[in-house]
């Protein structure tokens, strides 16, 4: 009866992928589930305007990974109890029956003896520490695949953002040079201009429209993979506008030596984290291998009943006596540990270098904003100019139309420097730990149920 009472019953659990698949394709940024959620880190989105930290959010509660390695994170805090239970006892009953030799005592021998099994060499402390450094690399792939995630989907999204300003720039320089070339060609009939001239302006304006179809095409690239990084159909992203977060952030980079951006991304990215955590694992396995060196003490007291006559019994044993000689084991957990510690220095290494780049990335794309800033100013200069000298009517409309065509095209290069700065902030925000990243209040804890109120234990 206690056995009976005492065990779990299987429940089976079938899968159904065809109806993930359904709701798959059923989502949509209007859910007003997903708009809920968004909005418990921030500024509630419209339906139609997203910032790329809002489509992270998203993604952080749609994504199916995320949902995996939270998974095997509670899996791994299952082990840590099972790892701390101790060896179970047992029963032991045999009956024998003498056929011949009895002399009129009872034929009937019975023994009933228990099984105990005494741990020794530390074996339950090394078991339970090892499942905690599993516990620790578990959360620490958690955090790490939810700052992919987040970052993946800020990148994608700022990705849509360029693109669609690389076409509604094109499309601007196309028609300012369609205007061109029928001034042109007026000019032309009067023989005011050669055919050669006339020539170039049509190859550049073919050229501009080609670029506008090219940058169309990187335009629908850039929403697939925007809805594949946030895990949507890409009928829900199809019409969606991405406005560049202004807290993404390139402002807080001093000078290109400045090591406490390195000393941040050291202590908030789940890299590092989990780089520790292998090493925790490779040094419980360590101490787990020469704990089994040593053998466990086997108990079995017990009692015989045996042709009437009572009988008290202690058996022990101690099995595994040669493991003290079994050096070869722990010679490969010690080497095993001095791998995971080199892999902490490489980690770190890879990341100082990451950081060191975003830096300059932003440094970069900051002098390139300032000088587009300048070409604008001159080209605005030199529009103004060509407007005055038109309207007092010293010059033809063709070179006030030329001079608004190098405005347009300073601006067009502003606007795509001034997204690329955008970019480079996101990626330094991403480097340092940021996208899902360990802050309060700004992003969520990855070990809790998105898009639902459940407390990590």
């Amino acid at each position: 009866l206690v056995l009976v009472a005492g065990c779990v019953r299987y429940v089976p659990a079938p899968l159904l992928p065809a109806a993930h698949a359904e709701a798959y394709r059923a989502r949509r940024l209007s859910d007003p589930q997903l708009l809920g959620w968004v909005a418990r880190w921030g500024p509630r989105p419209d339906p139609l305007r997203w910032t790329d930290r809002q489509l992270a959010l998203a993604a952080l509660g749609l994504r199916a990974e995320l949902a995996r390695a939270r998974a095997d994170w509670r899996a791994a805090l299952a082990a840590e109890r099972t790892a701390g239970a101790r060896p179970a006892p047992g029963a032991s009953l045999d009956v024998e029956r003498a056929v011949s030799g009895s002399d009129g005592a009872s034929p009937w021998v019975v023994s009933l003896a228990a099984l105990m099994s005494v741990e020794l060499g530390g074996k339950r402390g090394a078991r339970r520490q090892r499942a905690r450094a599993g516990a620790a690399l578990a959360e620490a792939e958690l955090r790490r695949v939810a700052w992919r995630i987040g970052a993946d989907a800020r990148a994608a999204a700022l990705a849509l953002a360029d693109a669609e300003l690389e076409r509604d720039g094109a499309g601007r320089e196309a028609e300012a040079l369609a205007e061109v070339e029928s001034l042109e060609r007026a000019r032309y009939q009067e023989a005011g201009l050669t055919a050669a001239e006339l020539a170039r302006t049509a190859a550049e304006t073919q050229e501009a429209r080609f670029r506008m179809s090219a940058a169309e095409s990187q335009v629908l690239d850039a929403r697939a993979v925007l809805a594949g990084a946030t895990a949507l159909p890409f009928a829900a992203v199809d019409r969606v506008q991405v406005d560049p977060d202004s807290a993404a952030g390139c402002e807080r980079v001093g000078n290109p030596g400045d090591d406490s951006l390195a000393a941040l991304a050291l202590t908030h990215r789940a890299e590092i984290g989990r780089a520790l955590a292998e090493y925790a694992v490779a040094e419980a396995d360590l101490r787990a291998v020469i704990a089994r060196q040593y053998p466990d003490l086997e108990l079995g007291p017990g009692f015989i009943w045996d042709q009437g006559v009572h009988r008290w019994t202690l058996a022990t044993a101690l099995p595994n006596l040669l493991g003290l000689r079994h050096q070869a084991p722990v010679d490969e957990a010690a080497a095993g540990r001095a791998a995971a510690g080199a892999r902490v220095a490489e980690a770190q290494d890879e990341l100082l270098g990451e950081v060191a780049r975003a830096i300059a990335r932003c440094h970069g794309a900051a002098i390139e904003a300032t000088a587009a800033d300048s070409q604008l100013a001159a080209a605005a200069r030199t529009a103004a100019l060509a407007r005055a000298a038109y309207d007092r009517g010293e010059t033809a409309r063709l070179d006030r139309v030329l001079a608004e065509l190098g405005v347009l095209r300073a601006e067009r290069t502003r606007r795509l420097l001034v997204a690329r700065l955008a970019t480079a902030g996101a990626a330094l925000d991403a480097t340092l730990g940021g996208s899902a990243g360990p802050e309060p209040g700004r992003w969520p804890d990855p070990r809790t149920d998105v898009m639902t109120e459940e407390t990590p234990q």
